[in-house]
């Protein structure tokens, strides 16, 4: 195996599953991923540890099946985050400037662990990342390089996403009893934008939305860089459990359903035909309407849609952002959602998978595994500098 500063290792530790990645970046920058494992998780919910025992379980589970077959023992690892307690706020912020002649050096642009303090006044709060989006000299703003300018006059326009403490540190706690370290703690609907987002989108203007296990991340990108971060408290366990509750069977049973059977619209090709949904282990089963199944599917996804919808419209985004989204995360993969969404919200809507990076392997490209592979682009980016929970993470891809 390589030397460890050449291998990352991310764990997305979700409502449903732990998937465990990871890479090694080449001596020309290219990232491969080189183990990959995937363990089912009943120790979340909506993104928050509830079971600290039945996740750790689960952490040391997948870390156990990837250093089996690479015969490399995990050190430090890098974890995702979500959940309904994180927030977000855009802050300007000066920069005092020791450069000689006013000239704007590299050294005036660094973080300040000043400026970091005072984004966060709040002892529940943690930073989670802190995420330069532009510079303001002299009044004039949306400068992204002021290097080798003149002026004492700089500002630093930030995003800064912080969560609470004693969730944070749930999490920490889970993935560290399973015996790693956390270096450091990724945003996961940043890491999903990163791995589905082409540069062009980041660019022109577009909002992730992420629907996972147990919540439905948002992340909005305009010039490059992310200008907005949203979490919705519901995912697909939702769909899910609606089903489990109508027809009074397991979670396990009704899942396996909605991926069968399930479709956002009512009436499918199979949709008046009736269908076998098990309602126990042993076999039996209820005759019931594909229809029905969709119903129920149908009305939580109107649900989602509005709450998307409000998130947007208090979000202050511009349309040119808000108007491009793109649907990624496990739950994306139900039938006819792109399509409903696009039509409820009357928004232009794409399903975003991976990118063609990373060297994938096929059951990886999937927008059920855009967060891990995000994760393992942002650890094999990140400054090195950076390190430990709570210090500003900057990916040079976002900000230059």
């Amino acid at each position: 195996m390589p030397e460890d500063k050449m291998i990352f290792t991310a764990i997305d530790v979700g409502t449903t599953k732990v998937c465990t990645v990871v890479g090694q970046k080449n001596a020309d920058g290219v990232i491969r991923v080189i183990s990959h494992s995937n363990v089912p998780c009943k120790g979340l919910i909506k993104g928050n540890v509830s079971n600290l025992e039945e996740t750790t379980r689960a952490v040391r589970e997948s870390v156990r099946l990837v250093e089996d077959e690479t015969g490399y023992k995990l050190g430090s690892v890098y974890v995702g985050v979500t959940g309904a307690h994180l927030s977000f706020e855009n802050r300007r912020d000066d920069l005092d400037s020791s450069a000689v002649d006013g000239v704007i050096v590299p050294e005036d642009l660094a973080p300040s662990a000043r400026i970091l303090a005072r984004s966060n006044s709040d002892p529940d709060r943690e930073v989670i990342q802190s995420l330069r989006m532009s510079y303001v000299v002299d009044g004039e703003d949306g400068i992204r390089n002021p290097v080798g300018m003149h002026s004492n006059d700089i500002q630093a326009e930030t995003h800064v996403v912080t969560g609470e403490v004693v969730f944070l540190e749930k999490l920490v706690g889970a993935v560290e009893s399973a015996g790693v370290k956390v270096k450091n703690l990724i945003l996961e609907p940043l890491a999903s934008g990163l791995a589905v987002l082409s540069t062009a989108e980041r660019e022109k203007g577009a909002a992730l939305v992420d629907i996972g296990g147990g919540t439905t991340d948002i992340v909005a990108f305009k010039n490059g860089k992310i200008c907005y971060t949203g979490v919705i408290p519901i995912g697909g366990f939702q769909f899910t459990n609606d089903i489990a509750m109508t027809f009074n069977t397991s979670y396990q049973l009704a899942e396996k359903s909605k991926i069968r059977y399930g479709s956002t619209e009512l009436h499918p090709l199979d949709g008046n035909k009736d269908v076998s949904l098990e309602v126990d282990d042993e076999g039996r089963a209820l005759k019931v309407k594909a229809s029905d199944i969709n119903q129920i599917i149908r009305e939580r996804a109107f649900e989602l849609a509005r709450l998307v919808q409000i998130k947007l419209t208090d979000s202050g985004l511009e349309q040119a952002v808000t108007n491009n989204i793109v649907l990624t995360g496990g739950a994306s993969n139900l039938r006819g959602l792109v399509e409903f969404l696009r039509r409820t919200l009357s928004l232009e809507v794409r399903k975003g998978d991976p990118k063609e990076l990373l060297g994938l392997p096929e059951e990886l490209k999937d927008g059920m595994y855009a967060t891990s592979a995000g994760m393992l682009l942002w650890a094999a980016d990140e400054d090195p500098a950076a390190e430990g929970r709570g210090e500003i993470s900057q990916n040079k891809n976002l900000i230059e």
